[in-house]
């Protein structure tokens, strides 16, 4: 006569098995399924961030190539403090945002301090464009230059940003 108690410990033994790994396997899937979501929202902050970054930097550029063909053509000081209280309130400013929290800033905060350092400068020119002491032509030639220059800032920061989301 055949022992049937072997073969209902055999089976139980495979059934509790299968029942073990099935629990350990969503437990592990579900862990790693957490982690690809977390690095996901990651990325997809570091990238949002910088598409904020990279549209400030050319809508200012944009925005200070037009003002400066529109210095060329001022005639009274009205028309001046008009351009540089419009410029003002056009500007678009830089968000901060999560940013630091999710990449590391430091080599892009170098760069975004030279940029905004230049935004000032040419903030001054159009501030002196009016005055009766300067020139006009050389404070044009001056806010082409800062423009050049803000446009190099502007790309060097991009580049930089770029790679350090390409390193990740």
């Amino acid at each position: 006569m055949v022992d049937i108690y072997p073969a209902i410990v055999t089976t139980l033994t495979g059934v509790l098995g299968v029942v073990v790994g099935a629990t350990i396997s969503n437990y592990v899937n579900q862990k790693i399924a957490r982690q690809s979501a977390k690095k996901d929202i990651i990325l997809r902050k570091k990238i949002e961030y910088f598409e904020k970054v990279v549209d400030s930097i050319g809508n200012n550029i944009q925005l200070y190539r037009k003002f400066i063909k529109k210095a060329e053509k001022i005639r009274t000081k009205k028309e001046a403090a008009d351009i540089l209280s419009e410029l003002k309130k056009s500007r678009k400013k830089f968000e901060l945002m999560a940013g630091p929290l999710y990449l590391d800033t430091r080599p892009i905060s170098l760069r975004i301090k030279q940029f905004t350092d230049i935004e000032k400068t040419i903030f001054e020119y159009f501030g002196k464009i009016s005055q009766p002491n300067y020139q006009k032509e050389d404070i044009l030639h001056a806010l082409k230059i800062s423009l050049s220059d803000l446009e190099k800032v502007g790309n060097s920061l991009i580049f930089g940003f770029r790679e350090n989301l390409l390193k990740e």
